[in-house]
């Protein structure tokens, strides 16, 4: 389970092939994930049903996700998961969500500080297939490594942060993260969110994202509460979702151990991510992440609604959760 990865599986100009990818790309991209979530301290021996998994903020053990149980959500809506792969969401991603948000940016922080003193901290290339980019080297305030706005702080076993609001008002029907676990009780993935997303995990600008499958990329510069608003209404967009800040940060994490390279650096080929699968009802505020060159460090913040820069995008995606 927590093997070598194995080659990546190139899609050619032909109708999505999902069994090629069911047996070549998710075995080797699960085993990546299971691996690098394991070696950072994300998961743990479960004390009582033993195992890896986690124990979530309502006390109760998560066991680690197993590849069968993935695969057989996928196969039981082959179409949908058929078009999101051509759409361009082939990667998979397994998020700790149960966790204490708390928990998951301090072994982000961590992982930050192991690879600058390794000499292995760099941007994320503007093309992930082009070997022959070279990323630059990225400094690091050593002493302030992570910033962190207080809203963060205990937001999630407080209930000051919600999931999957459907509007940023007081109206959010977003869900604690309690709430979250309580509703996941008797389904096979409590406590984890298992999402497939895009490979190139840079946000395009206005104007440079691709268009396929029909869909066009999400783009930088439009109003936060428009992307939430896209992502429900627009035919296209069907069956994704905004990320959360705990999907954001597993993605920067899996990233890093991958490639050495972080990401939403908005100085580069990168931009800042609004995370609206989230919403911190009682600032009125969205969250959101990225590597600020100026501090040099790692950046989580949060911005109003109606908040709108050429520098900020919004990433999404397709939840696999039974």
């Amino acid at each position: 389970m927590f093997g070598e990865e194995t080659p990546v599986f190139e899609k050619k100009d032909k109708p999505f092939d999902l069994e090629a990818w069911l047996s070549l790309e998710l075995p080797s991209q699960y085993e990546a994930n299971a691996k690098i979530l394991n070696r950072s301290g994300l998961l743990d021996i479960l004390p009582e049903t033993g195992g890896k998994g986690i124990v979530s903020i309502d006390g109760k053990e998560c066991p680690f996700p197993k590849i069968e149980d993935i695969e057989a959500v996928i196969r039981k809506n082959p179409e949908l998961f058929r078009k999101k792969m051509e759409q361009g969401f082939t990667e998979l991603e397994i998020t700790p969500f149960g966790l204490p948000l708390e928990t998951i940016i301090k072994i982000v922080e961590k992982a930050i500080v192991r690879h600058h003193k390794e000499g292995k901290l760099f941007s994320t290339r503007k093309n992930p297939d082009d070997t022959a980019e070279k990323p630059t080297p990225l400094e690091l305030n050593a002493e302030y490594p992570l910033y962190q706005w207080d809203g963060y702080n205990k937001a999630d076993p407080d209930g000051k942060i919600v999931y999957y609001p459907e509007e940023f008002s007081d109206n959010h029907h977003g869900k604690t993260k309690i709430e979250m676990l309580e509703q996941a009780e008797d389904k096979m993935f409590k406590g984890y969110n298992i999402i497939l997303r895009e490979r190139n995990l840079n946000i395009p600008r206005e104007g440079q994202g691709e268009t396929k499958g029909g869909r066009k990329q999400l783009e930088t510069n439009k109003k936060i509460r428009e992307y939430l608003e896209i992502l429900k209404t627009k035919k296209e967009y069907e069956g994704e979702v905004g990320l959360t800040p705990e999907d954001r940060l597993t993605i920067f994490l899996t990233h890093l151990e991958k490639t050495d390279e972080v990401i939403d650096d908005y100085s580069g080929s990168g931009s800042i991510s609004y995370q609206v699968g989230a919403y911190f009802p009682p600032d009125g505020d969205v969250p959101l992440s990225s590597w600020s060159r100026g501090y040099r460090r790692f950046r989580l913040s949060r911005s109003g609604p109606g908040d709108q820069d050429s520098d900020d995008g919004s990433a999404s995606g397709v939840r696999i959760n039974a």
